[in-house]
């Protein structure tokens, strides 16, 4: 397919209105093939419509964008120019998002509960005004989606692309328009929901439809997309699956429906880490696409640029992991690039050119990180998440050099020989025999929290009874473990926000922790400390239970201590890890916690990436890292990719250790046998 090893892509961003005669009237598609020339490009998404709702291309059932009228072959001319230079199209439709739809058909636009309640009593609602720059289409709305079929059907017919991007998969606001509420009735036999709370079994209902809704629509996008055009691949911006929110419904649905996972995200540096990690294991085809705009800080920003280092360190964050970086620019509202973006673009793409014939091998990733797309929620409203979990979890992983990839539903828990599955809900029952099995199996799993009582009960022979009262708890290590916990013990334990799970039935010797409780709780008025809520009690209550389960062993952890930010926390986890599952991770490694390593095996040979996870306008000098990795046998040497320059190395006790030097941002080691 095009995307095989097309690692190099950009996005130009048109949306422009057409208001002025102005806008893009100096669109020239011989200087847009120029500047991605200029910036070594391999793959261009190209505008054929956007938010705005305006097609660049000839429309009988919506409206041309005013700059094309008499003008009809200009966006086939430019996808013309682009394959003649080798570079593959993708053509870029907004889903959802459409304000010219909204405005001149008020009758497909998203309904919110206030309005449609207006209208049950028969008050008058707003039509086509907005409060918003951006008009919302349902995609329930049979009429909106005879609408984009034609749309979509009318491009098909205008040109020829290699792939289709549809934007903006995901519900900006819950619907309670005719179409949205009739579905509901007719699916589930009830009415939509209209308070958000999470610990109720109808507004999770309702969640699992907008998810199996959103995906739906996806899949008919894909479907009809593949009818019209076959042979085109289509990717669905999954950005919103890789994020907190918990109500836009982006998740494996939305996914399964795309050919090659992607999105456009800028959640700094460990959330960029993240986002390679998921959407390299959850897609069906590599390479992923990470999204990164030129812009600093983002798009808001028209006129401003990202510093060469600042852009060389997402660039080769994604180089690390053997993903594609499309880089986002916008253009000028009278259709002019700004030239020097595509200069540095080009510095910088250049030397990730030098590295793509080494996006080979499996990445090894000792550490799994369990995300669900399905509890993106504490029923309690509390703070810590699935979602906080794993991102906190992936941070200690890279601080402390532990090679990691993210898991879950979507993905082969059996590759890791550690997983840890923070905050799970009931959400994920469908989940929790494969992940028993891969216990019995002989995996490790740390696992915390009560809200998936079916696997505390499978896992730990034990019941969830309910939670404490108390909204701050404290973790009293008992003698199997207070070696680990730093200067906490029983007198000063550790604390930790929220309320605890009360499980029973587990046996004594597998508690190795106890929760202790403050003298009073935040409903009394009388207290012990004003400020604070020392601890006051002990109890007998679990805090964290260790286990053997079959040929596995299992840490349950009452309260998600993987959740919190400080190093204490992040060094008791690390602690605890080695000591229970005598967790040794492939690699050891000095390198300071702004630096990832990751680690590819390529059967013949390892390859190792060191990056610098750099947010400053220039990057630090980087200090010399000593690495050591595990390996079977001695190599027979180690160069440093892509000039293969020999470096000096050792091989003791099955380990093969040498030193990076002189690393900026960047640096690739090939271990051949």
């Amino acid at each position: 397919m095009w995307f095989d090893k097309n690692y190099r892509r950009h996005l130009l961003d048109m949306h422009i209105d057409d208001w002025d005669e102005r806008f893009l009237s100096e669109f020239s598609p011989k200087t847009y093939v120029e500047n991605l020339k200029k910036a070594k490009i391999q793959g261009a998404m190209i505008y054929v419509q956007s938010h705005v709702g305006l097609t660049n291309y000839p429309t009988r059932v919506g409206k041309m964008h005013n700059a094309f009228v008499g003008k009809e072959d200009t966006m086939k001319n430019l996808f013309d120019l682009c394959h003649e230079n080798g570079i593959s199209v993708v053509a870029y439709y907004s889903l959802v998002y459409n304000t010219w739809a909204q405005d001149n058909h008020p009758e497909w636009k998203i309904v919110s509960l206030a309005d449609a309640k207006k209208k049950d009593e028969g008050q008058p609602v707003e039509g086509a005004f907005r409060g918003s720059r951006y008009g919302l289409c349902c995609p329930n709305n049979p009429e909106y989606r005879e609408f984009t079929k034609t749309q979509i059907k009318e491009f098909a017919d205008y040109a020829k692309v290699d792939g289709m991007f549809y934007d903006m998969l995901f519900w900006p606001e819950m619907c309670h328009c005719e179409h949205c509420r009739e579905r509901y009735r007719r699916e589930v036999g009830e009415e939509i929901p209209t308070v958000e709370d999470w610990s109720d079994p109808k507004w999770l209902m309702h969640m699992h439809k907008r998810r199996e809704w959103m995906g739906e629509f996806a899949q008919w996008a894909t479907d009809i997309s593949k009818e019209y055009m076959p042979g085109v691949t289509v990717e669905h911006n999954v950005a919103y699956s890789a994020r907190p929110e918990n109500t836009v419904a982006n998740a494996e649905e939305v996914i399964n429906a795309c050919d090659y996972a992607g999105g456009d995200l800028d959640l700094g540096v460990f959330g960029h880490s993240f986002t390679c990690k998921f959407y390299k294991n959850i897609t069906k085809n590599q390479p992923f696409e990470h999204m990164f705009t030129r812009c600093a800080p983002g798009l808001l920003i028209h006129t401003q640029i990202k510093s060469p280092d600042v852009m060389a360190s997402a660039f080769f964050l994604a180089t690390s992991h053997h993903g594609a970086t499309l880089v986002i620019d916008a253009i000028d509202p009278v259709g002019t690039m700004d030239a020097r973006v595509y200069d540095q673009l080009g510095q910088v793409f250049g030397e990730v050119e030098k590295y793509q014939d080494y996006y080979r091998g499996e990445m090894i990733e000792d550490v799994g990180i369990y995300y669900s797309l399905k509890s993106k929620f504490n029923p309690r409203g509390e703070s810590y998440t699935n979602y906080v979990g794993a991102t906190q979890t992936l941070e200690t992983m890279v601080e402390n050099n532990v090679l990691c990839g993210i898991t879950g539903g979507f993905s082969d828990l059996n590759k890791h020989p550690l997983i840890v599955a923070s905050c799970l809900t009931d959400q994920d029952n469908y989940d929790v025999d494969r992940i028993v099995k891969y216990v019995e199996e002989g995996g490790n799993l740390y696992f915390s929290g009560g809200d998936c009582p079916l696997l505390v009960e499978k896992l730990l022979g034990a019941k969830v009874t309910g939670r404490t009262k108390e909204t701050v708890v404290y973790i009293n290590p008992g003698e199997k473990v207070i070696r680990h916990f730093a200067h906490y013990n029983e007198k000063y334990p550790l604390h930790v926000w929220g309320t605890s799970p009360v499980i029973e039935g587990v046996k004594a010797d597998e508690v190795v922790a106890t929760l202790s409780l403050p003298y009073t709780h935040r409903g009394e008025l009388r207290f012990a400390s004003i400020h604070s809520d020392p601890p006051g009690k002990s109890t007998d209550i679990p805090a964290i239970v260790v286990k053997n389960y079959g040929k596995g062993k299992v840490i349950w952890s009452a309260m998600p201590i993987e959740c919190n930010e400080l190093y204490d926390y992040k060094h008791i986890l690390m602690n605890l890890f080695g000591d229970v599952f005598g967790f040794d991770s492939t690699l050891h490694s000095d390198a300071p916690d702004d630096v990832e390593i990751t680690v590819f095996d390529d059967k013949d040979s390892l390859l190792v990436n060191a990056v610098l996870m750099n947010t400053r306008f220039k990057a630090r000098k980087v200090e010399d890292i000593v690495v050591s990795l595990k390996t079977p046998t001695a190599p027979k040497s180690v160069v440093c990719v892509p000039e293969n320059e020999p470096v000096s190395f050792t091989y003791e006790e099955g380990r093969v250790t040498f030193t990076i030097k002189d690393m900026k941002i960047f640096k690739m080691y090939e271990i051949k046998f």
